[in-house]
């Protein structure tokens, strides 16, 4: 088995990761310091975000390539083994929590004005939050890309490539720290909602071997975000409108 020091190509490929999460929390702390009518437009970023993480994924992709390893180490592979089927089955069960949580964030404005709160208060998101219908276009689009090329990057080839220095265990908990890093302008509170995907992520990788179930579980969570975001924003004045007529007359309103 080779080492990671007997393989430089694997080491660029860290080095690549590293100037990545570097420069992009530099970027997003420039960004958060300008005044909201002084960014430039989400779909920028969209497109800033997207082509960088693209290329992160080629880059790391390259790099296993030339250190002569095989992808299925990487977990580009169908599932196996029991553990498999675990994995599988806990991507599913998030499928069905995500939808569960989309059909009673519609049904319910109780559920909308609580959403409606944590979007507001949500350290950083303002920066990626998709307003107009190009916007949640190319926030869908930016899902699907950061679930696949995250989770290469990131549960495929660093957690792979370290550990060959490392127990595995110790290279999942080194690419789970690292993940939530490049989370960082979401603030501390941010990095810790995120903590319990992270965790699921990882332990379906682990248990089956493949990124397939993490990268559902990944594109579905973020895809689920800009969701929640469309139906808060498409309710938002007709469930004032309601929260006004029940605060008129002390009843309670219906459920849109």
């Amino acid at each position: 088995m080779q080492t990671l020091t007997q393989t430089p190509s694997l080491m660029l490929g860290l080095l690549a990761i590293a100037a990545v999460l570097i420069s992009g929390v530099i970027s997003d702390i420039r960004l958060k310091r300008r005044e909201p009518d002084d960014r430039p437009p989400v779909s920028h970023q969209y497109l800033k975000t997207g082509l960088s993480l693209w290329l992160l994924c080629a880059t790391c992709l390259a790099c296993w390539h030339f250190a002569n390893l095989p992808f299925t180490d990487l977990g580009l592979q169908a599932t196996t083994g029991s553990g498999g089927v675990l994995a599988w089955i806990l991507a599913g069960a998030a499928i069905l929590y995500g939808l569960y949580s989309l059909v009673t964030t519609a049904l319910d404005r109780t559920a909308r004005s609580k959403l409606r709160i944590q979007l507001a208060e949500a350290e950083g998101f303002d920066l990626l939050r998709p307003r107009r219908v190009s916007e949640h276009l190319g926030f869908q689009a930016l899902s699907v890309t950061a679930g696949i090329t995250e989770e290469v990057v990131f549960r495929g080839f660093l957690m792979a490539t370290l550990a060959l220095a490392m127990p595995l265990w110790a290279a999942a908990v080194a690419s789970m720290s690292l993940f939530i890093l490049a989370h960082a302008y979401q603030g501390v509170s941010g990095m810790l909602r995120i903590l319990p995907i992270t965790v699921l992520m990882t332990t379906v990788v682990w248990l089956g071997g493949s990124l397939w179930p993490a990268i559902i579980i990944h594109i579905l969570a973020d895809a689920l975000a800009g969701c929640l975001v469309a139906l808060t924003d498409a309710h938002e004045r007709v469930d004032q409108v309601m929260a006004e007529n029940a605060g008129e007359d002390g009843s309670a309103a219906l459920p849109a």
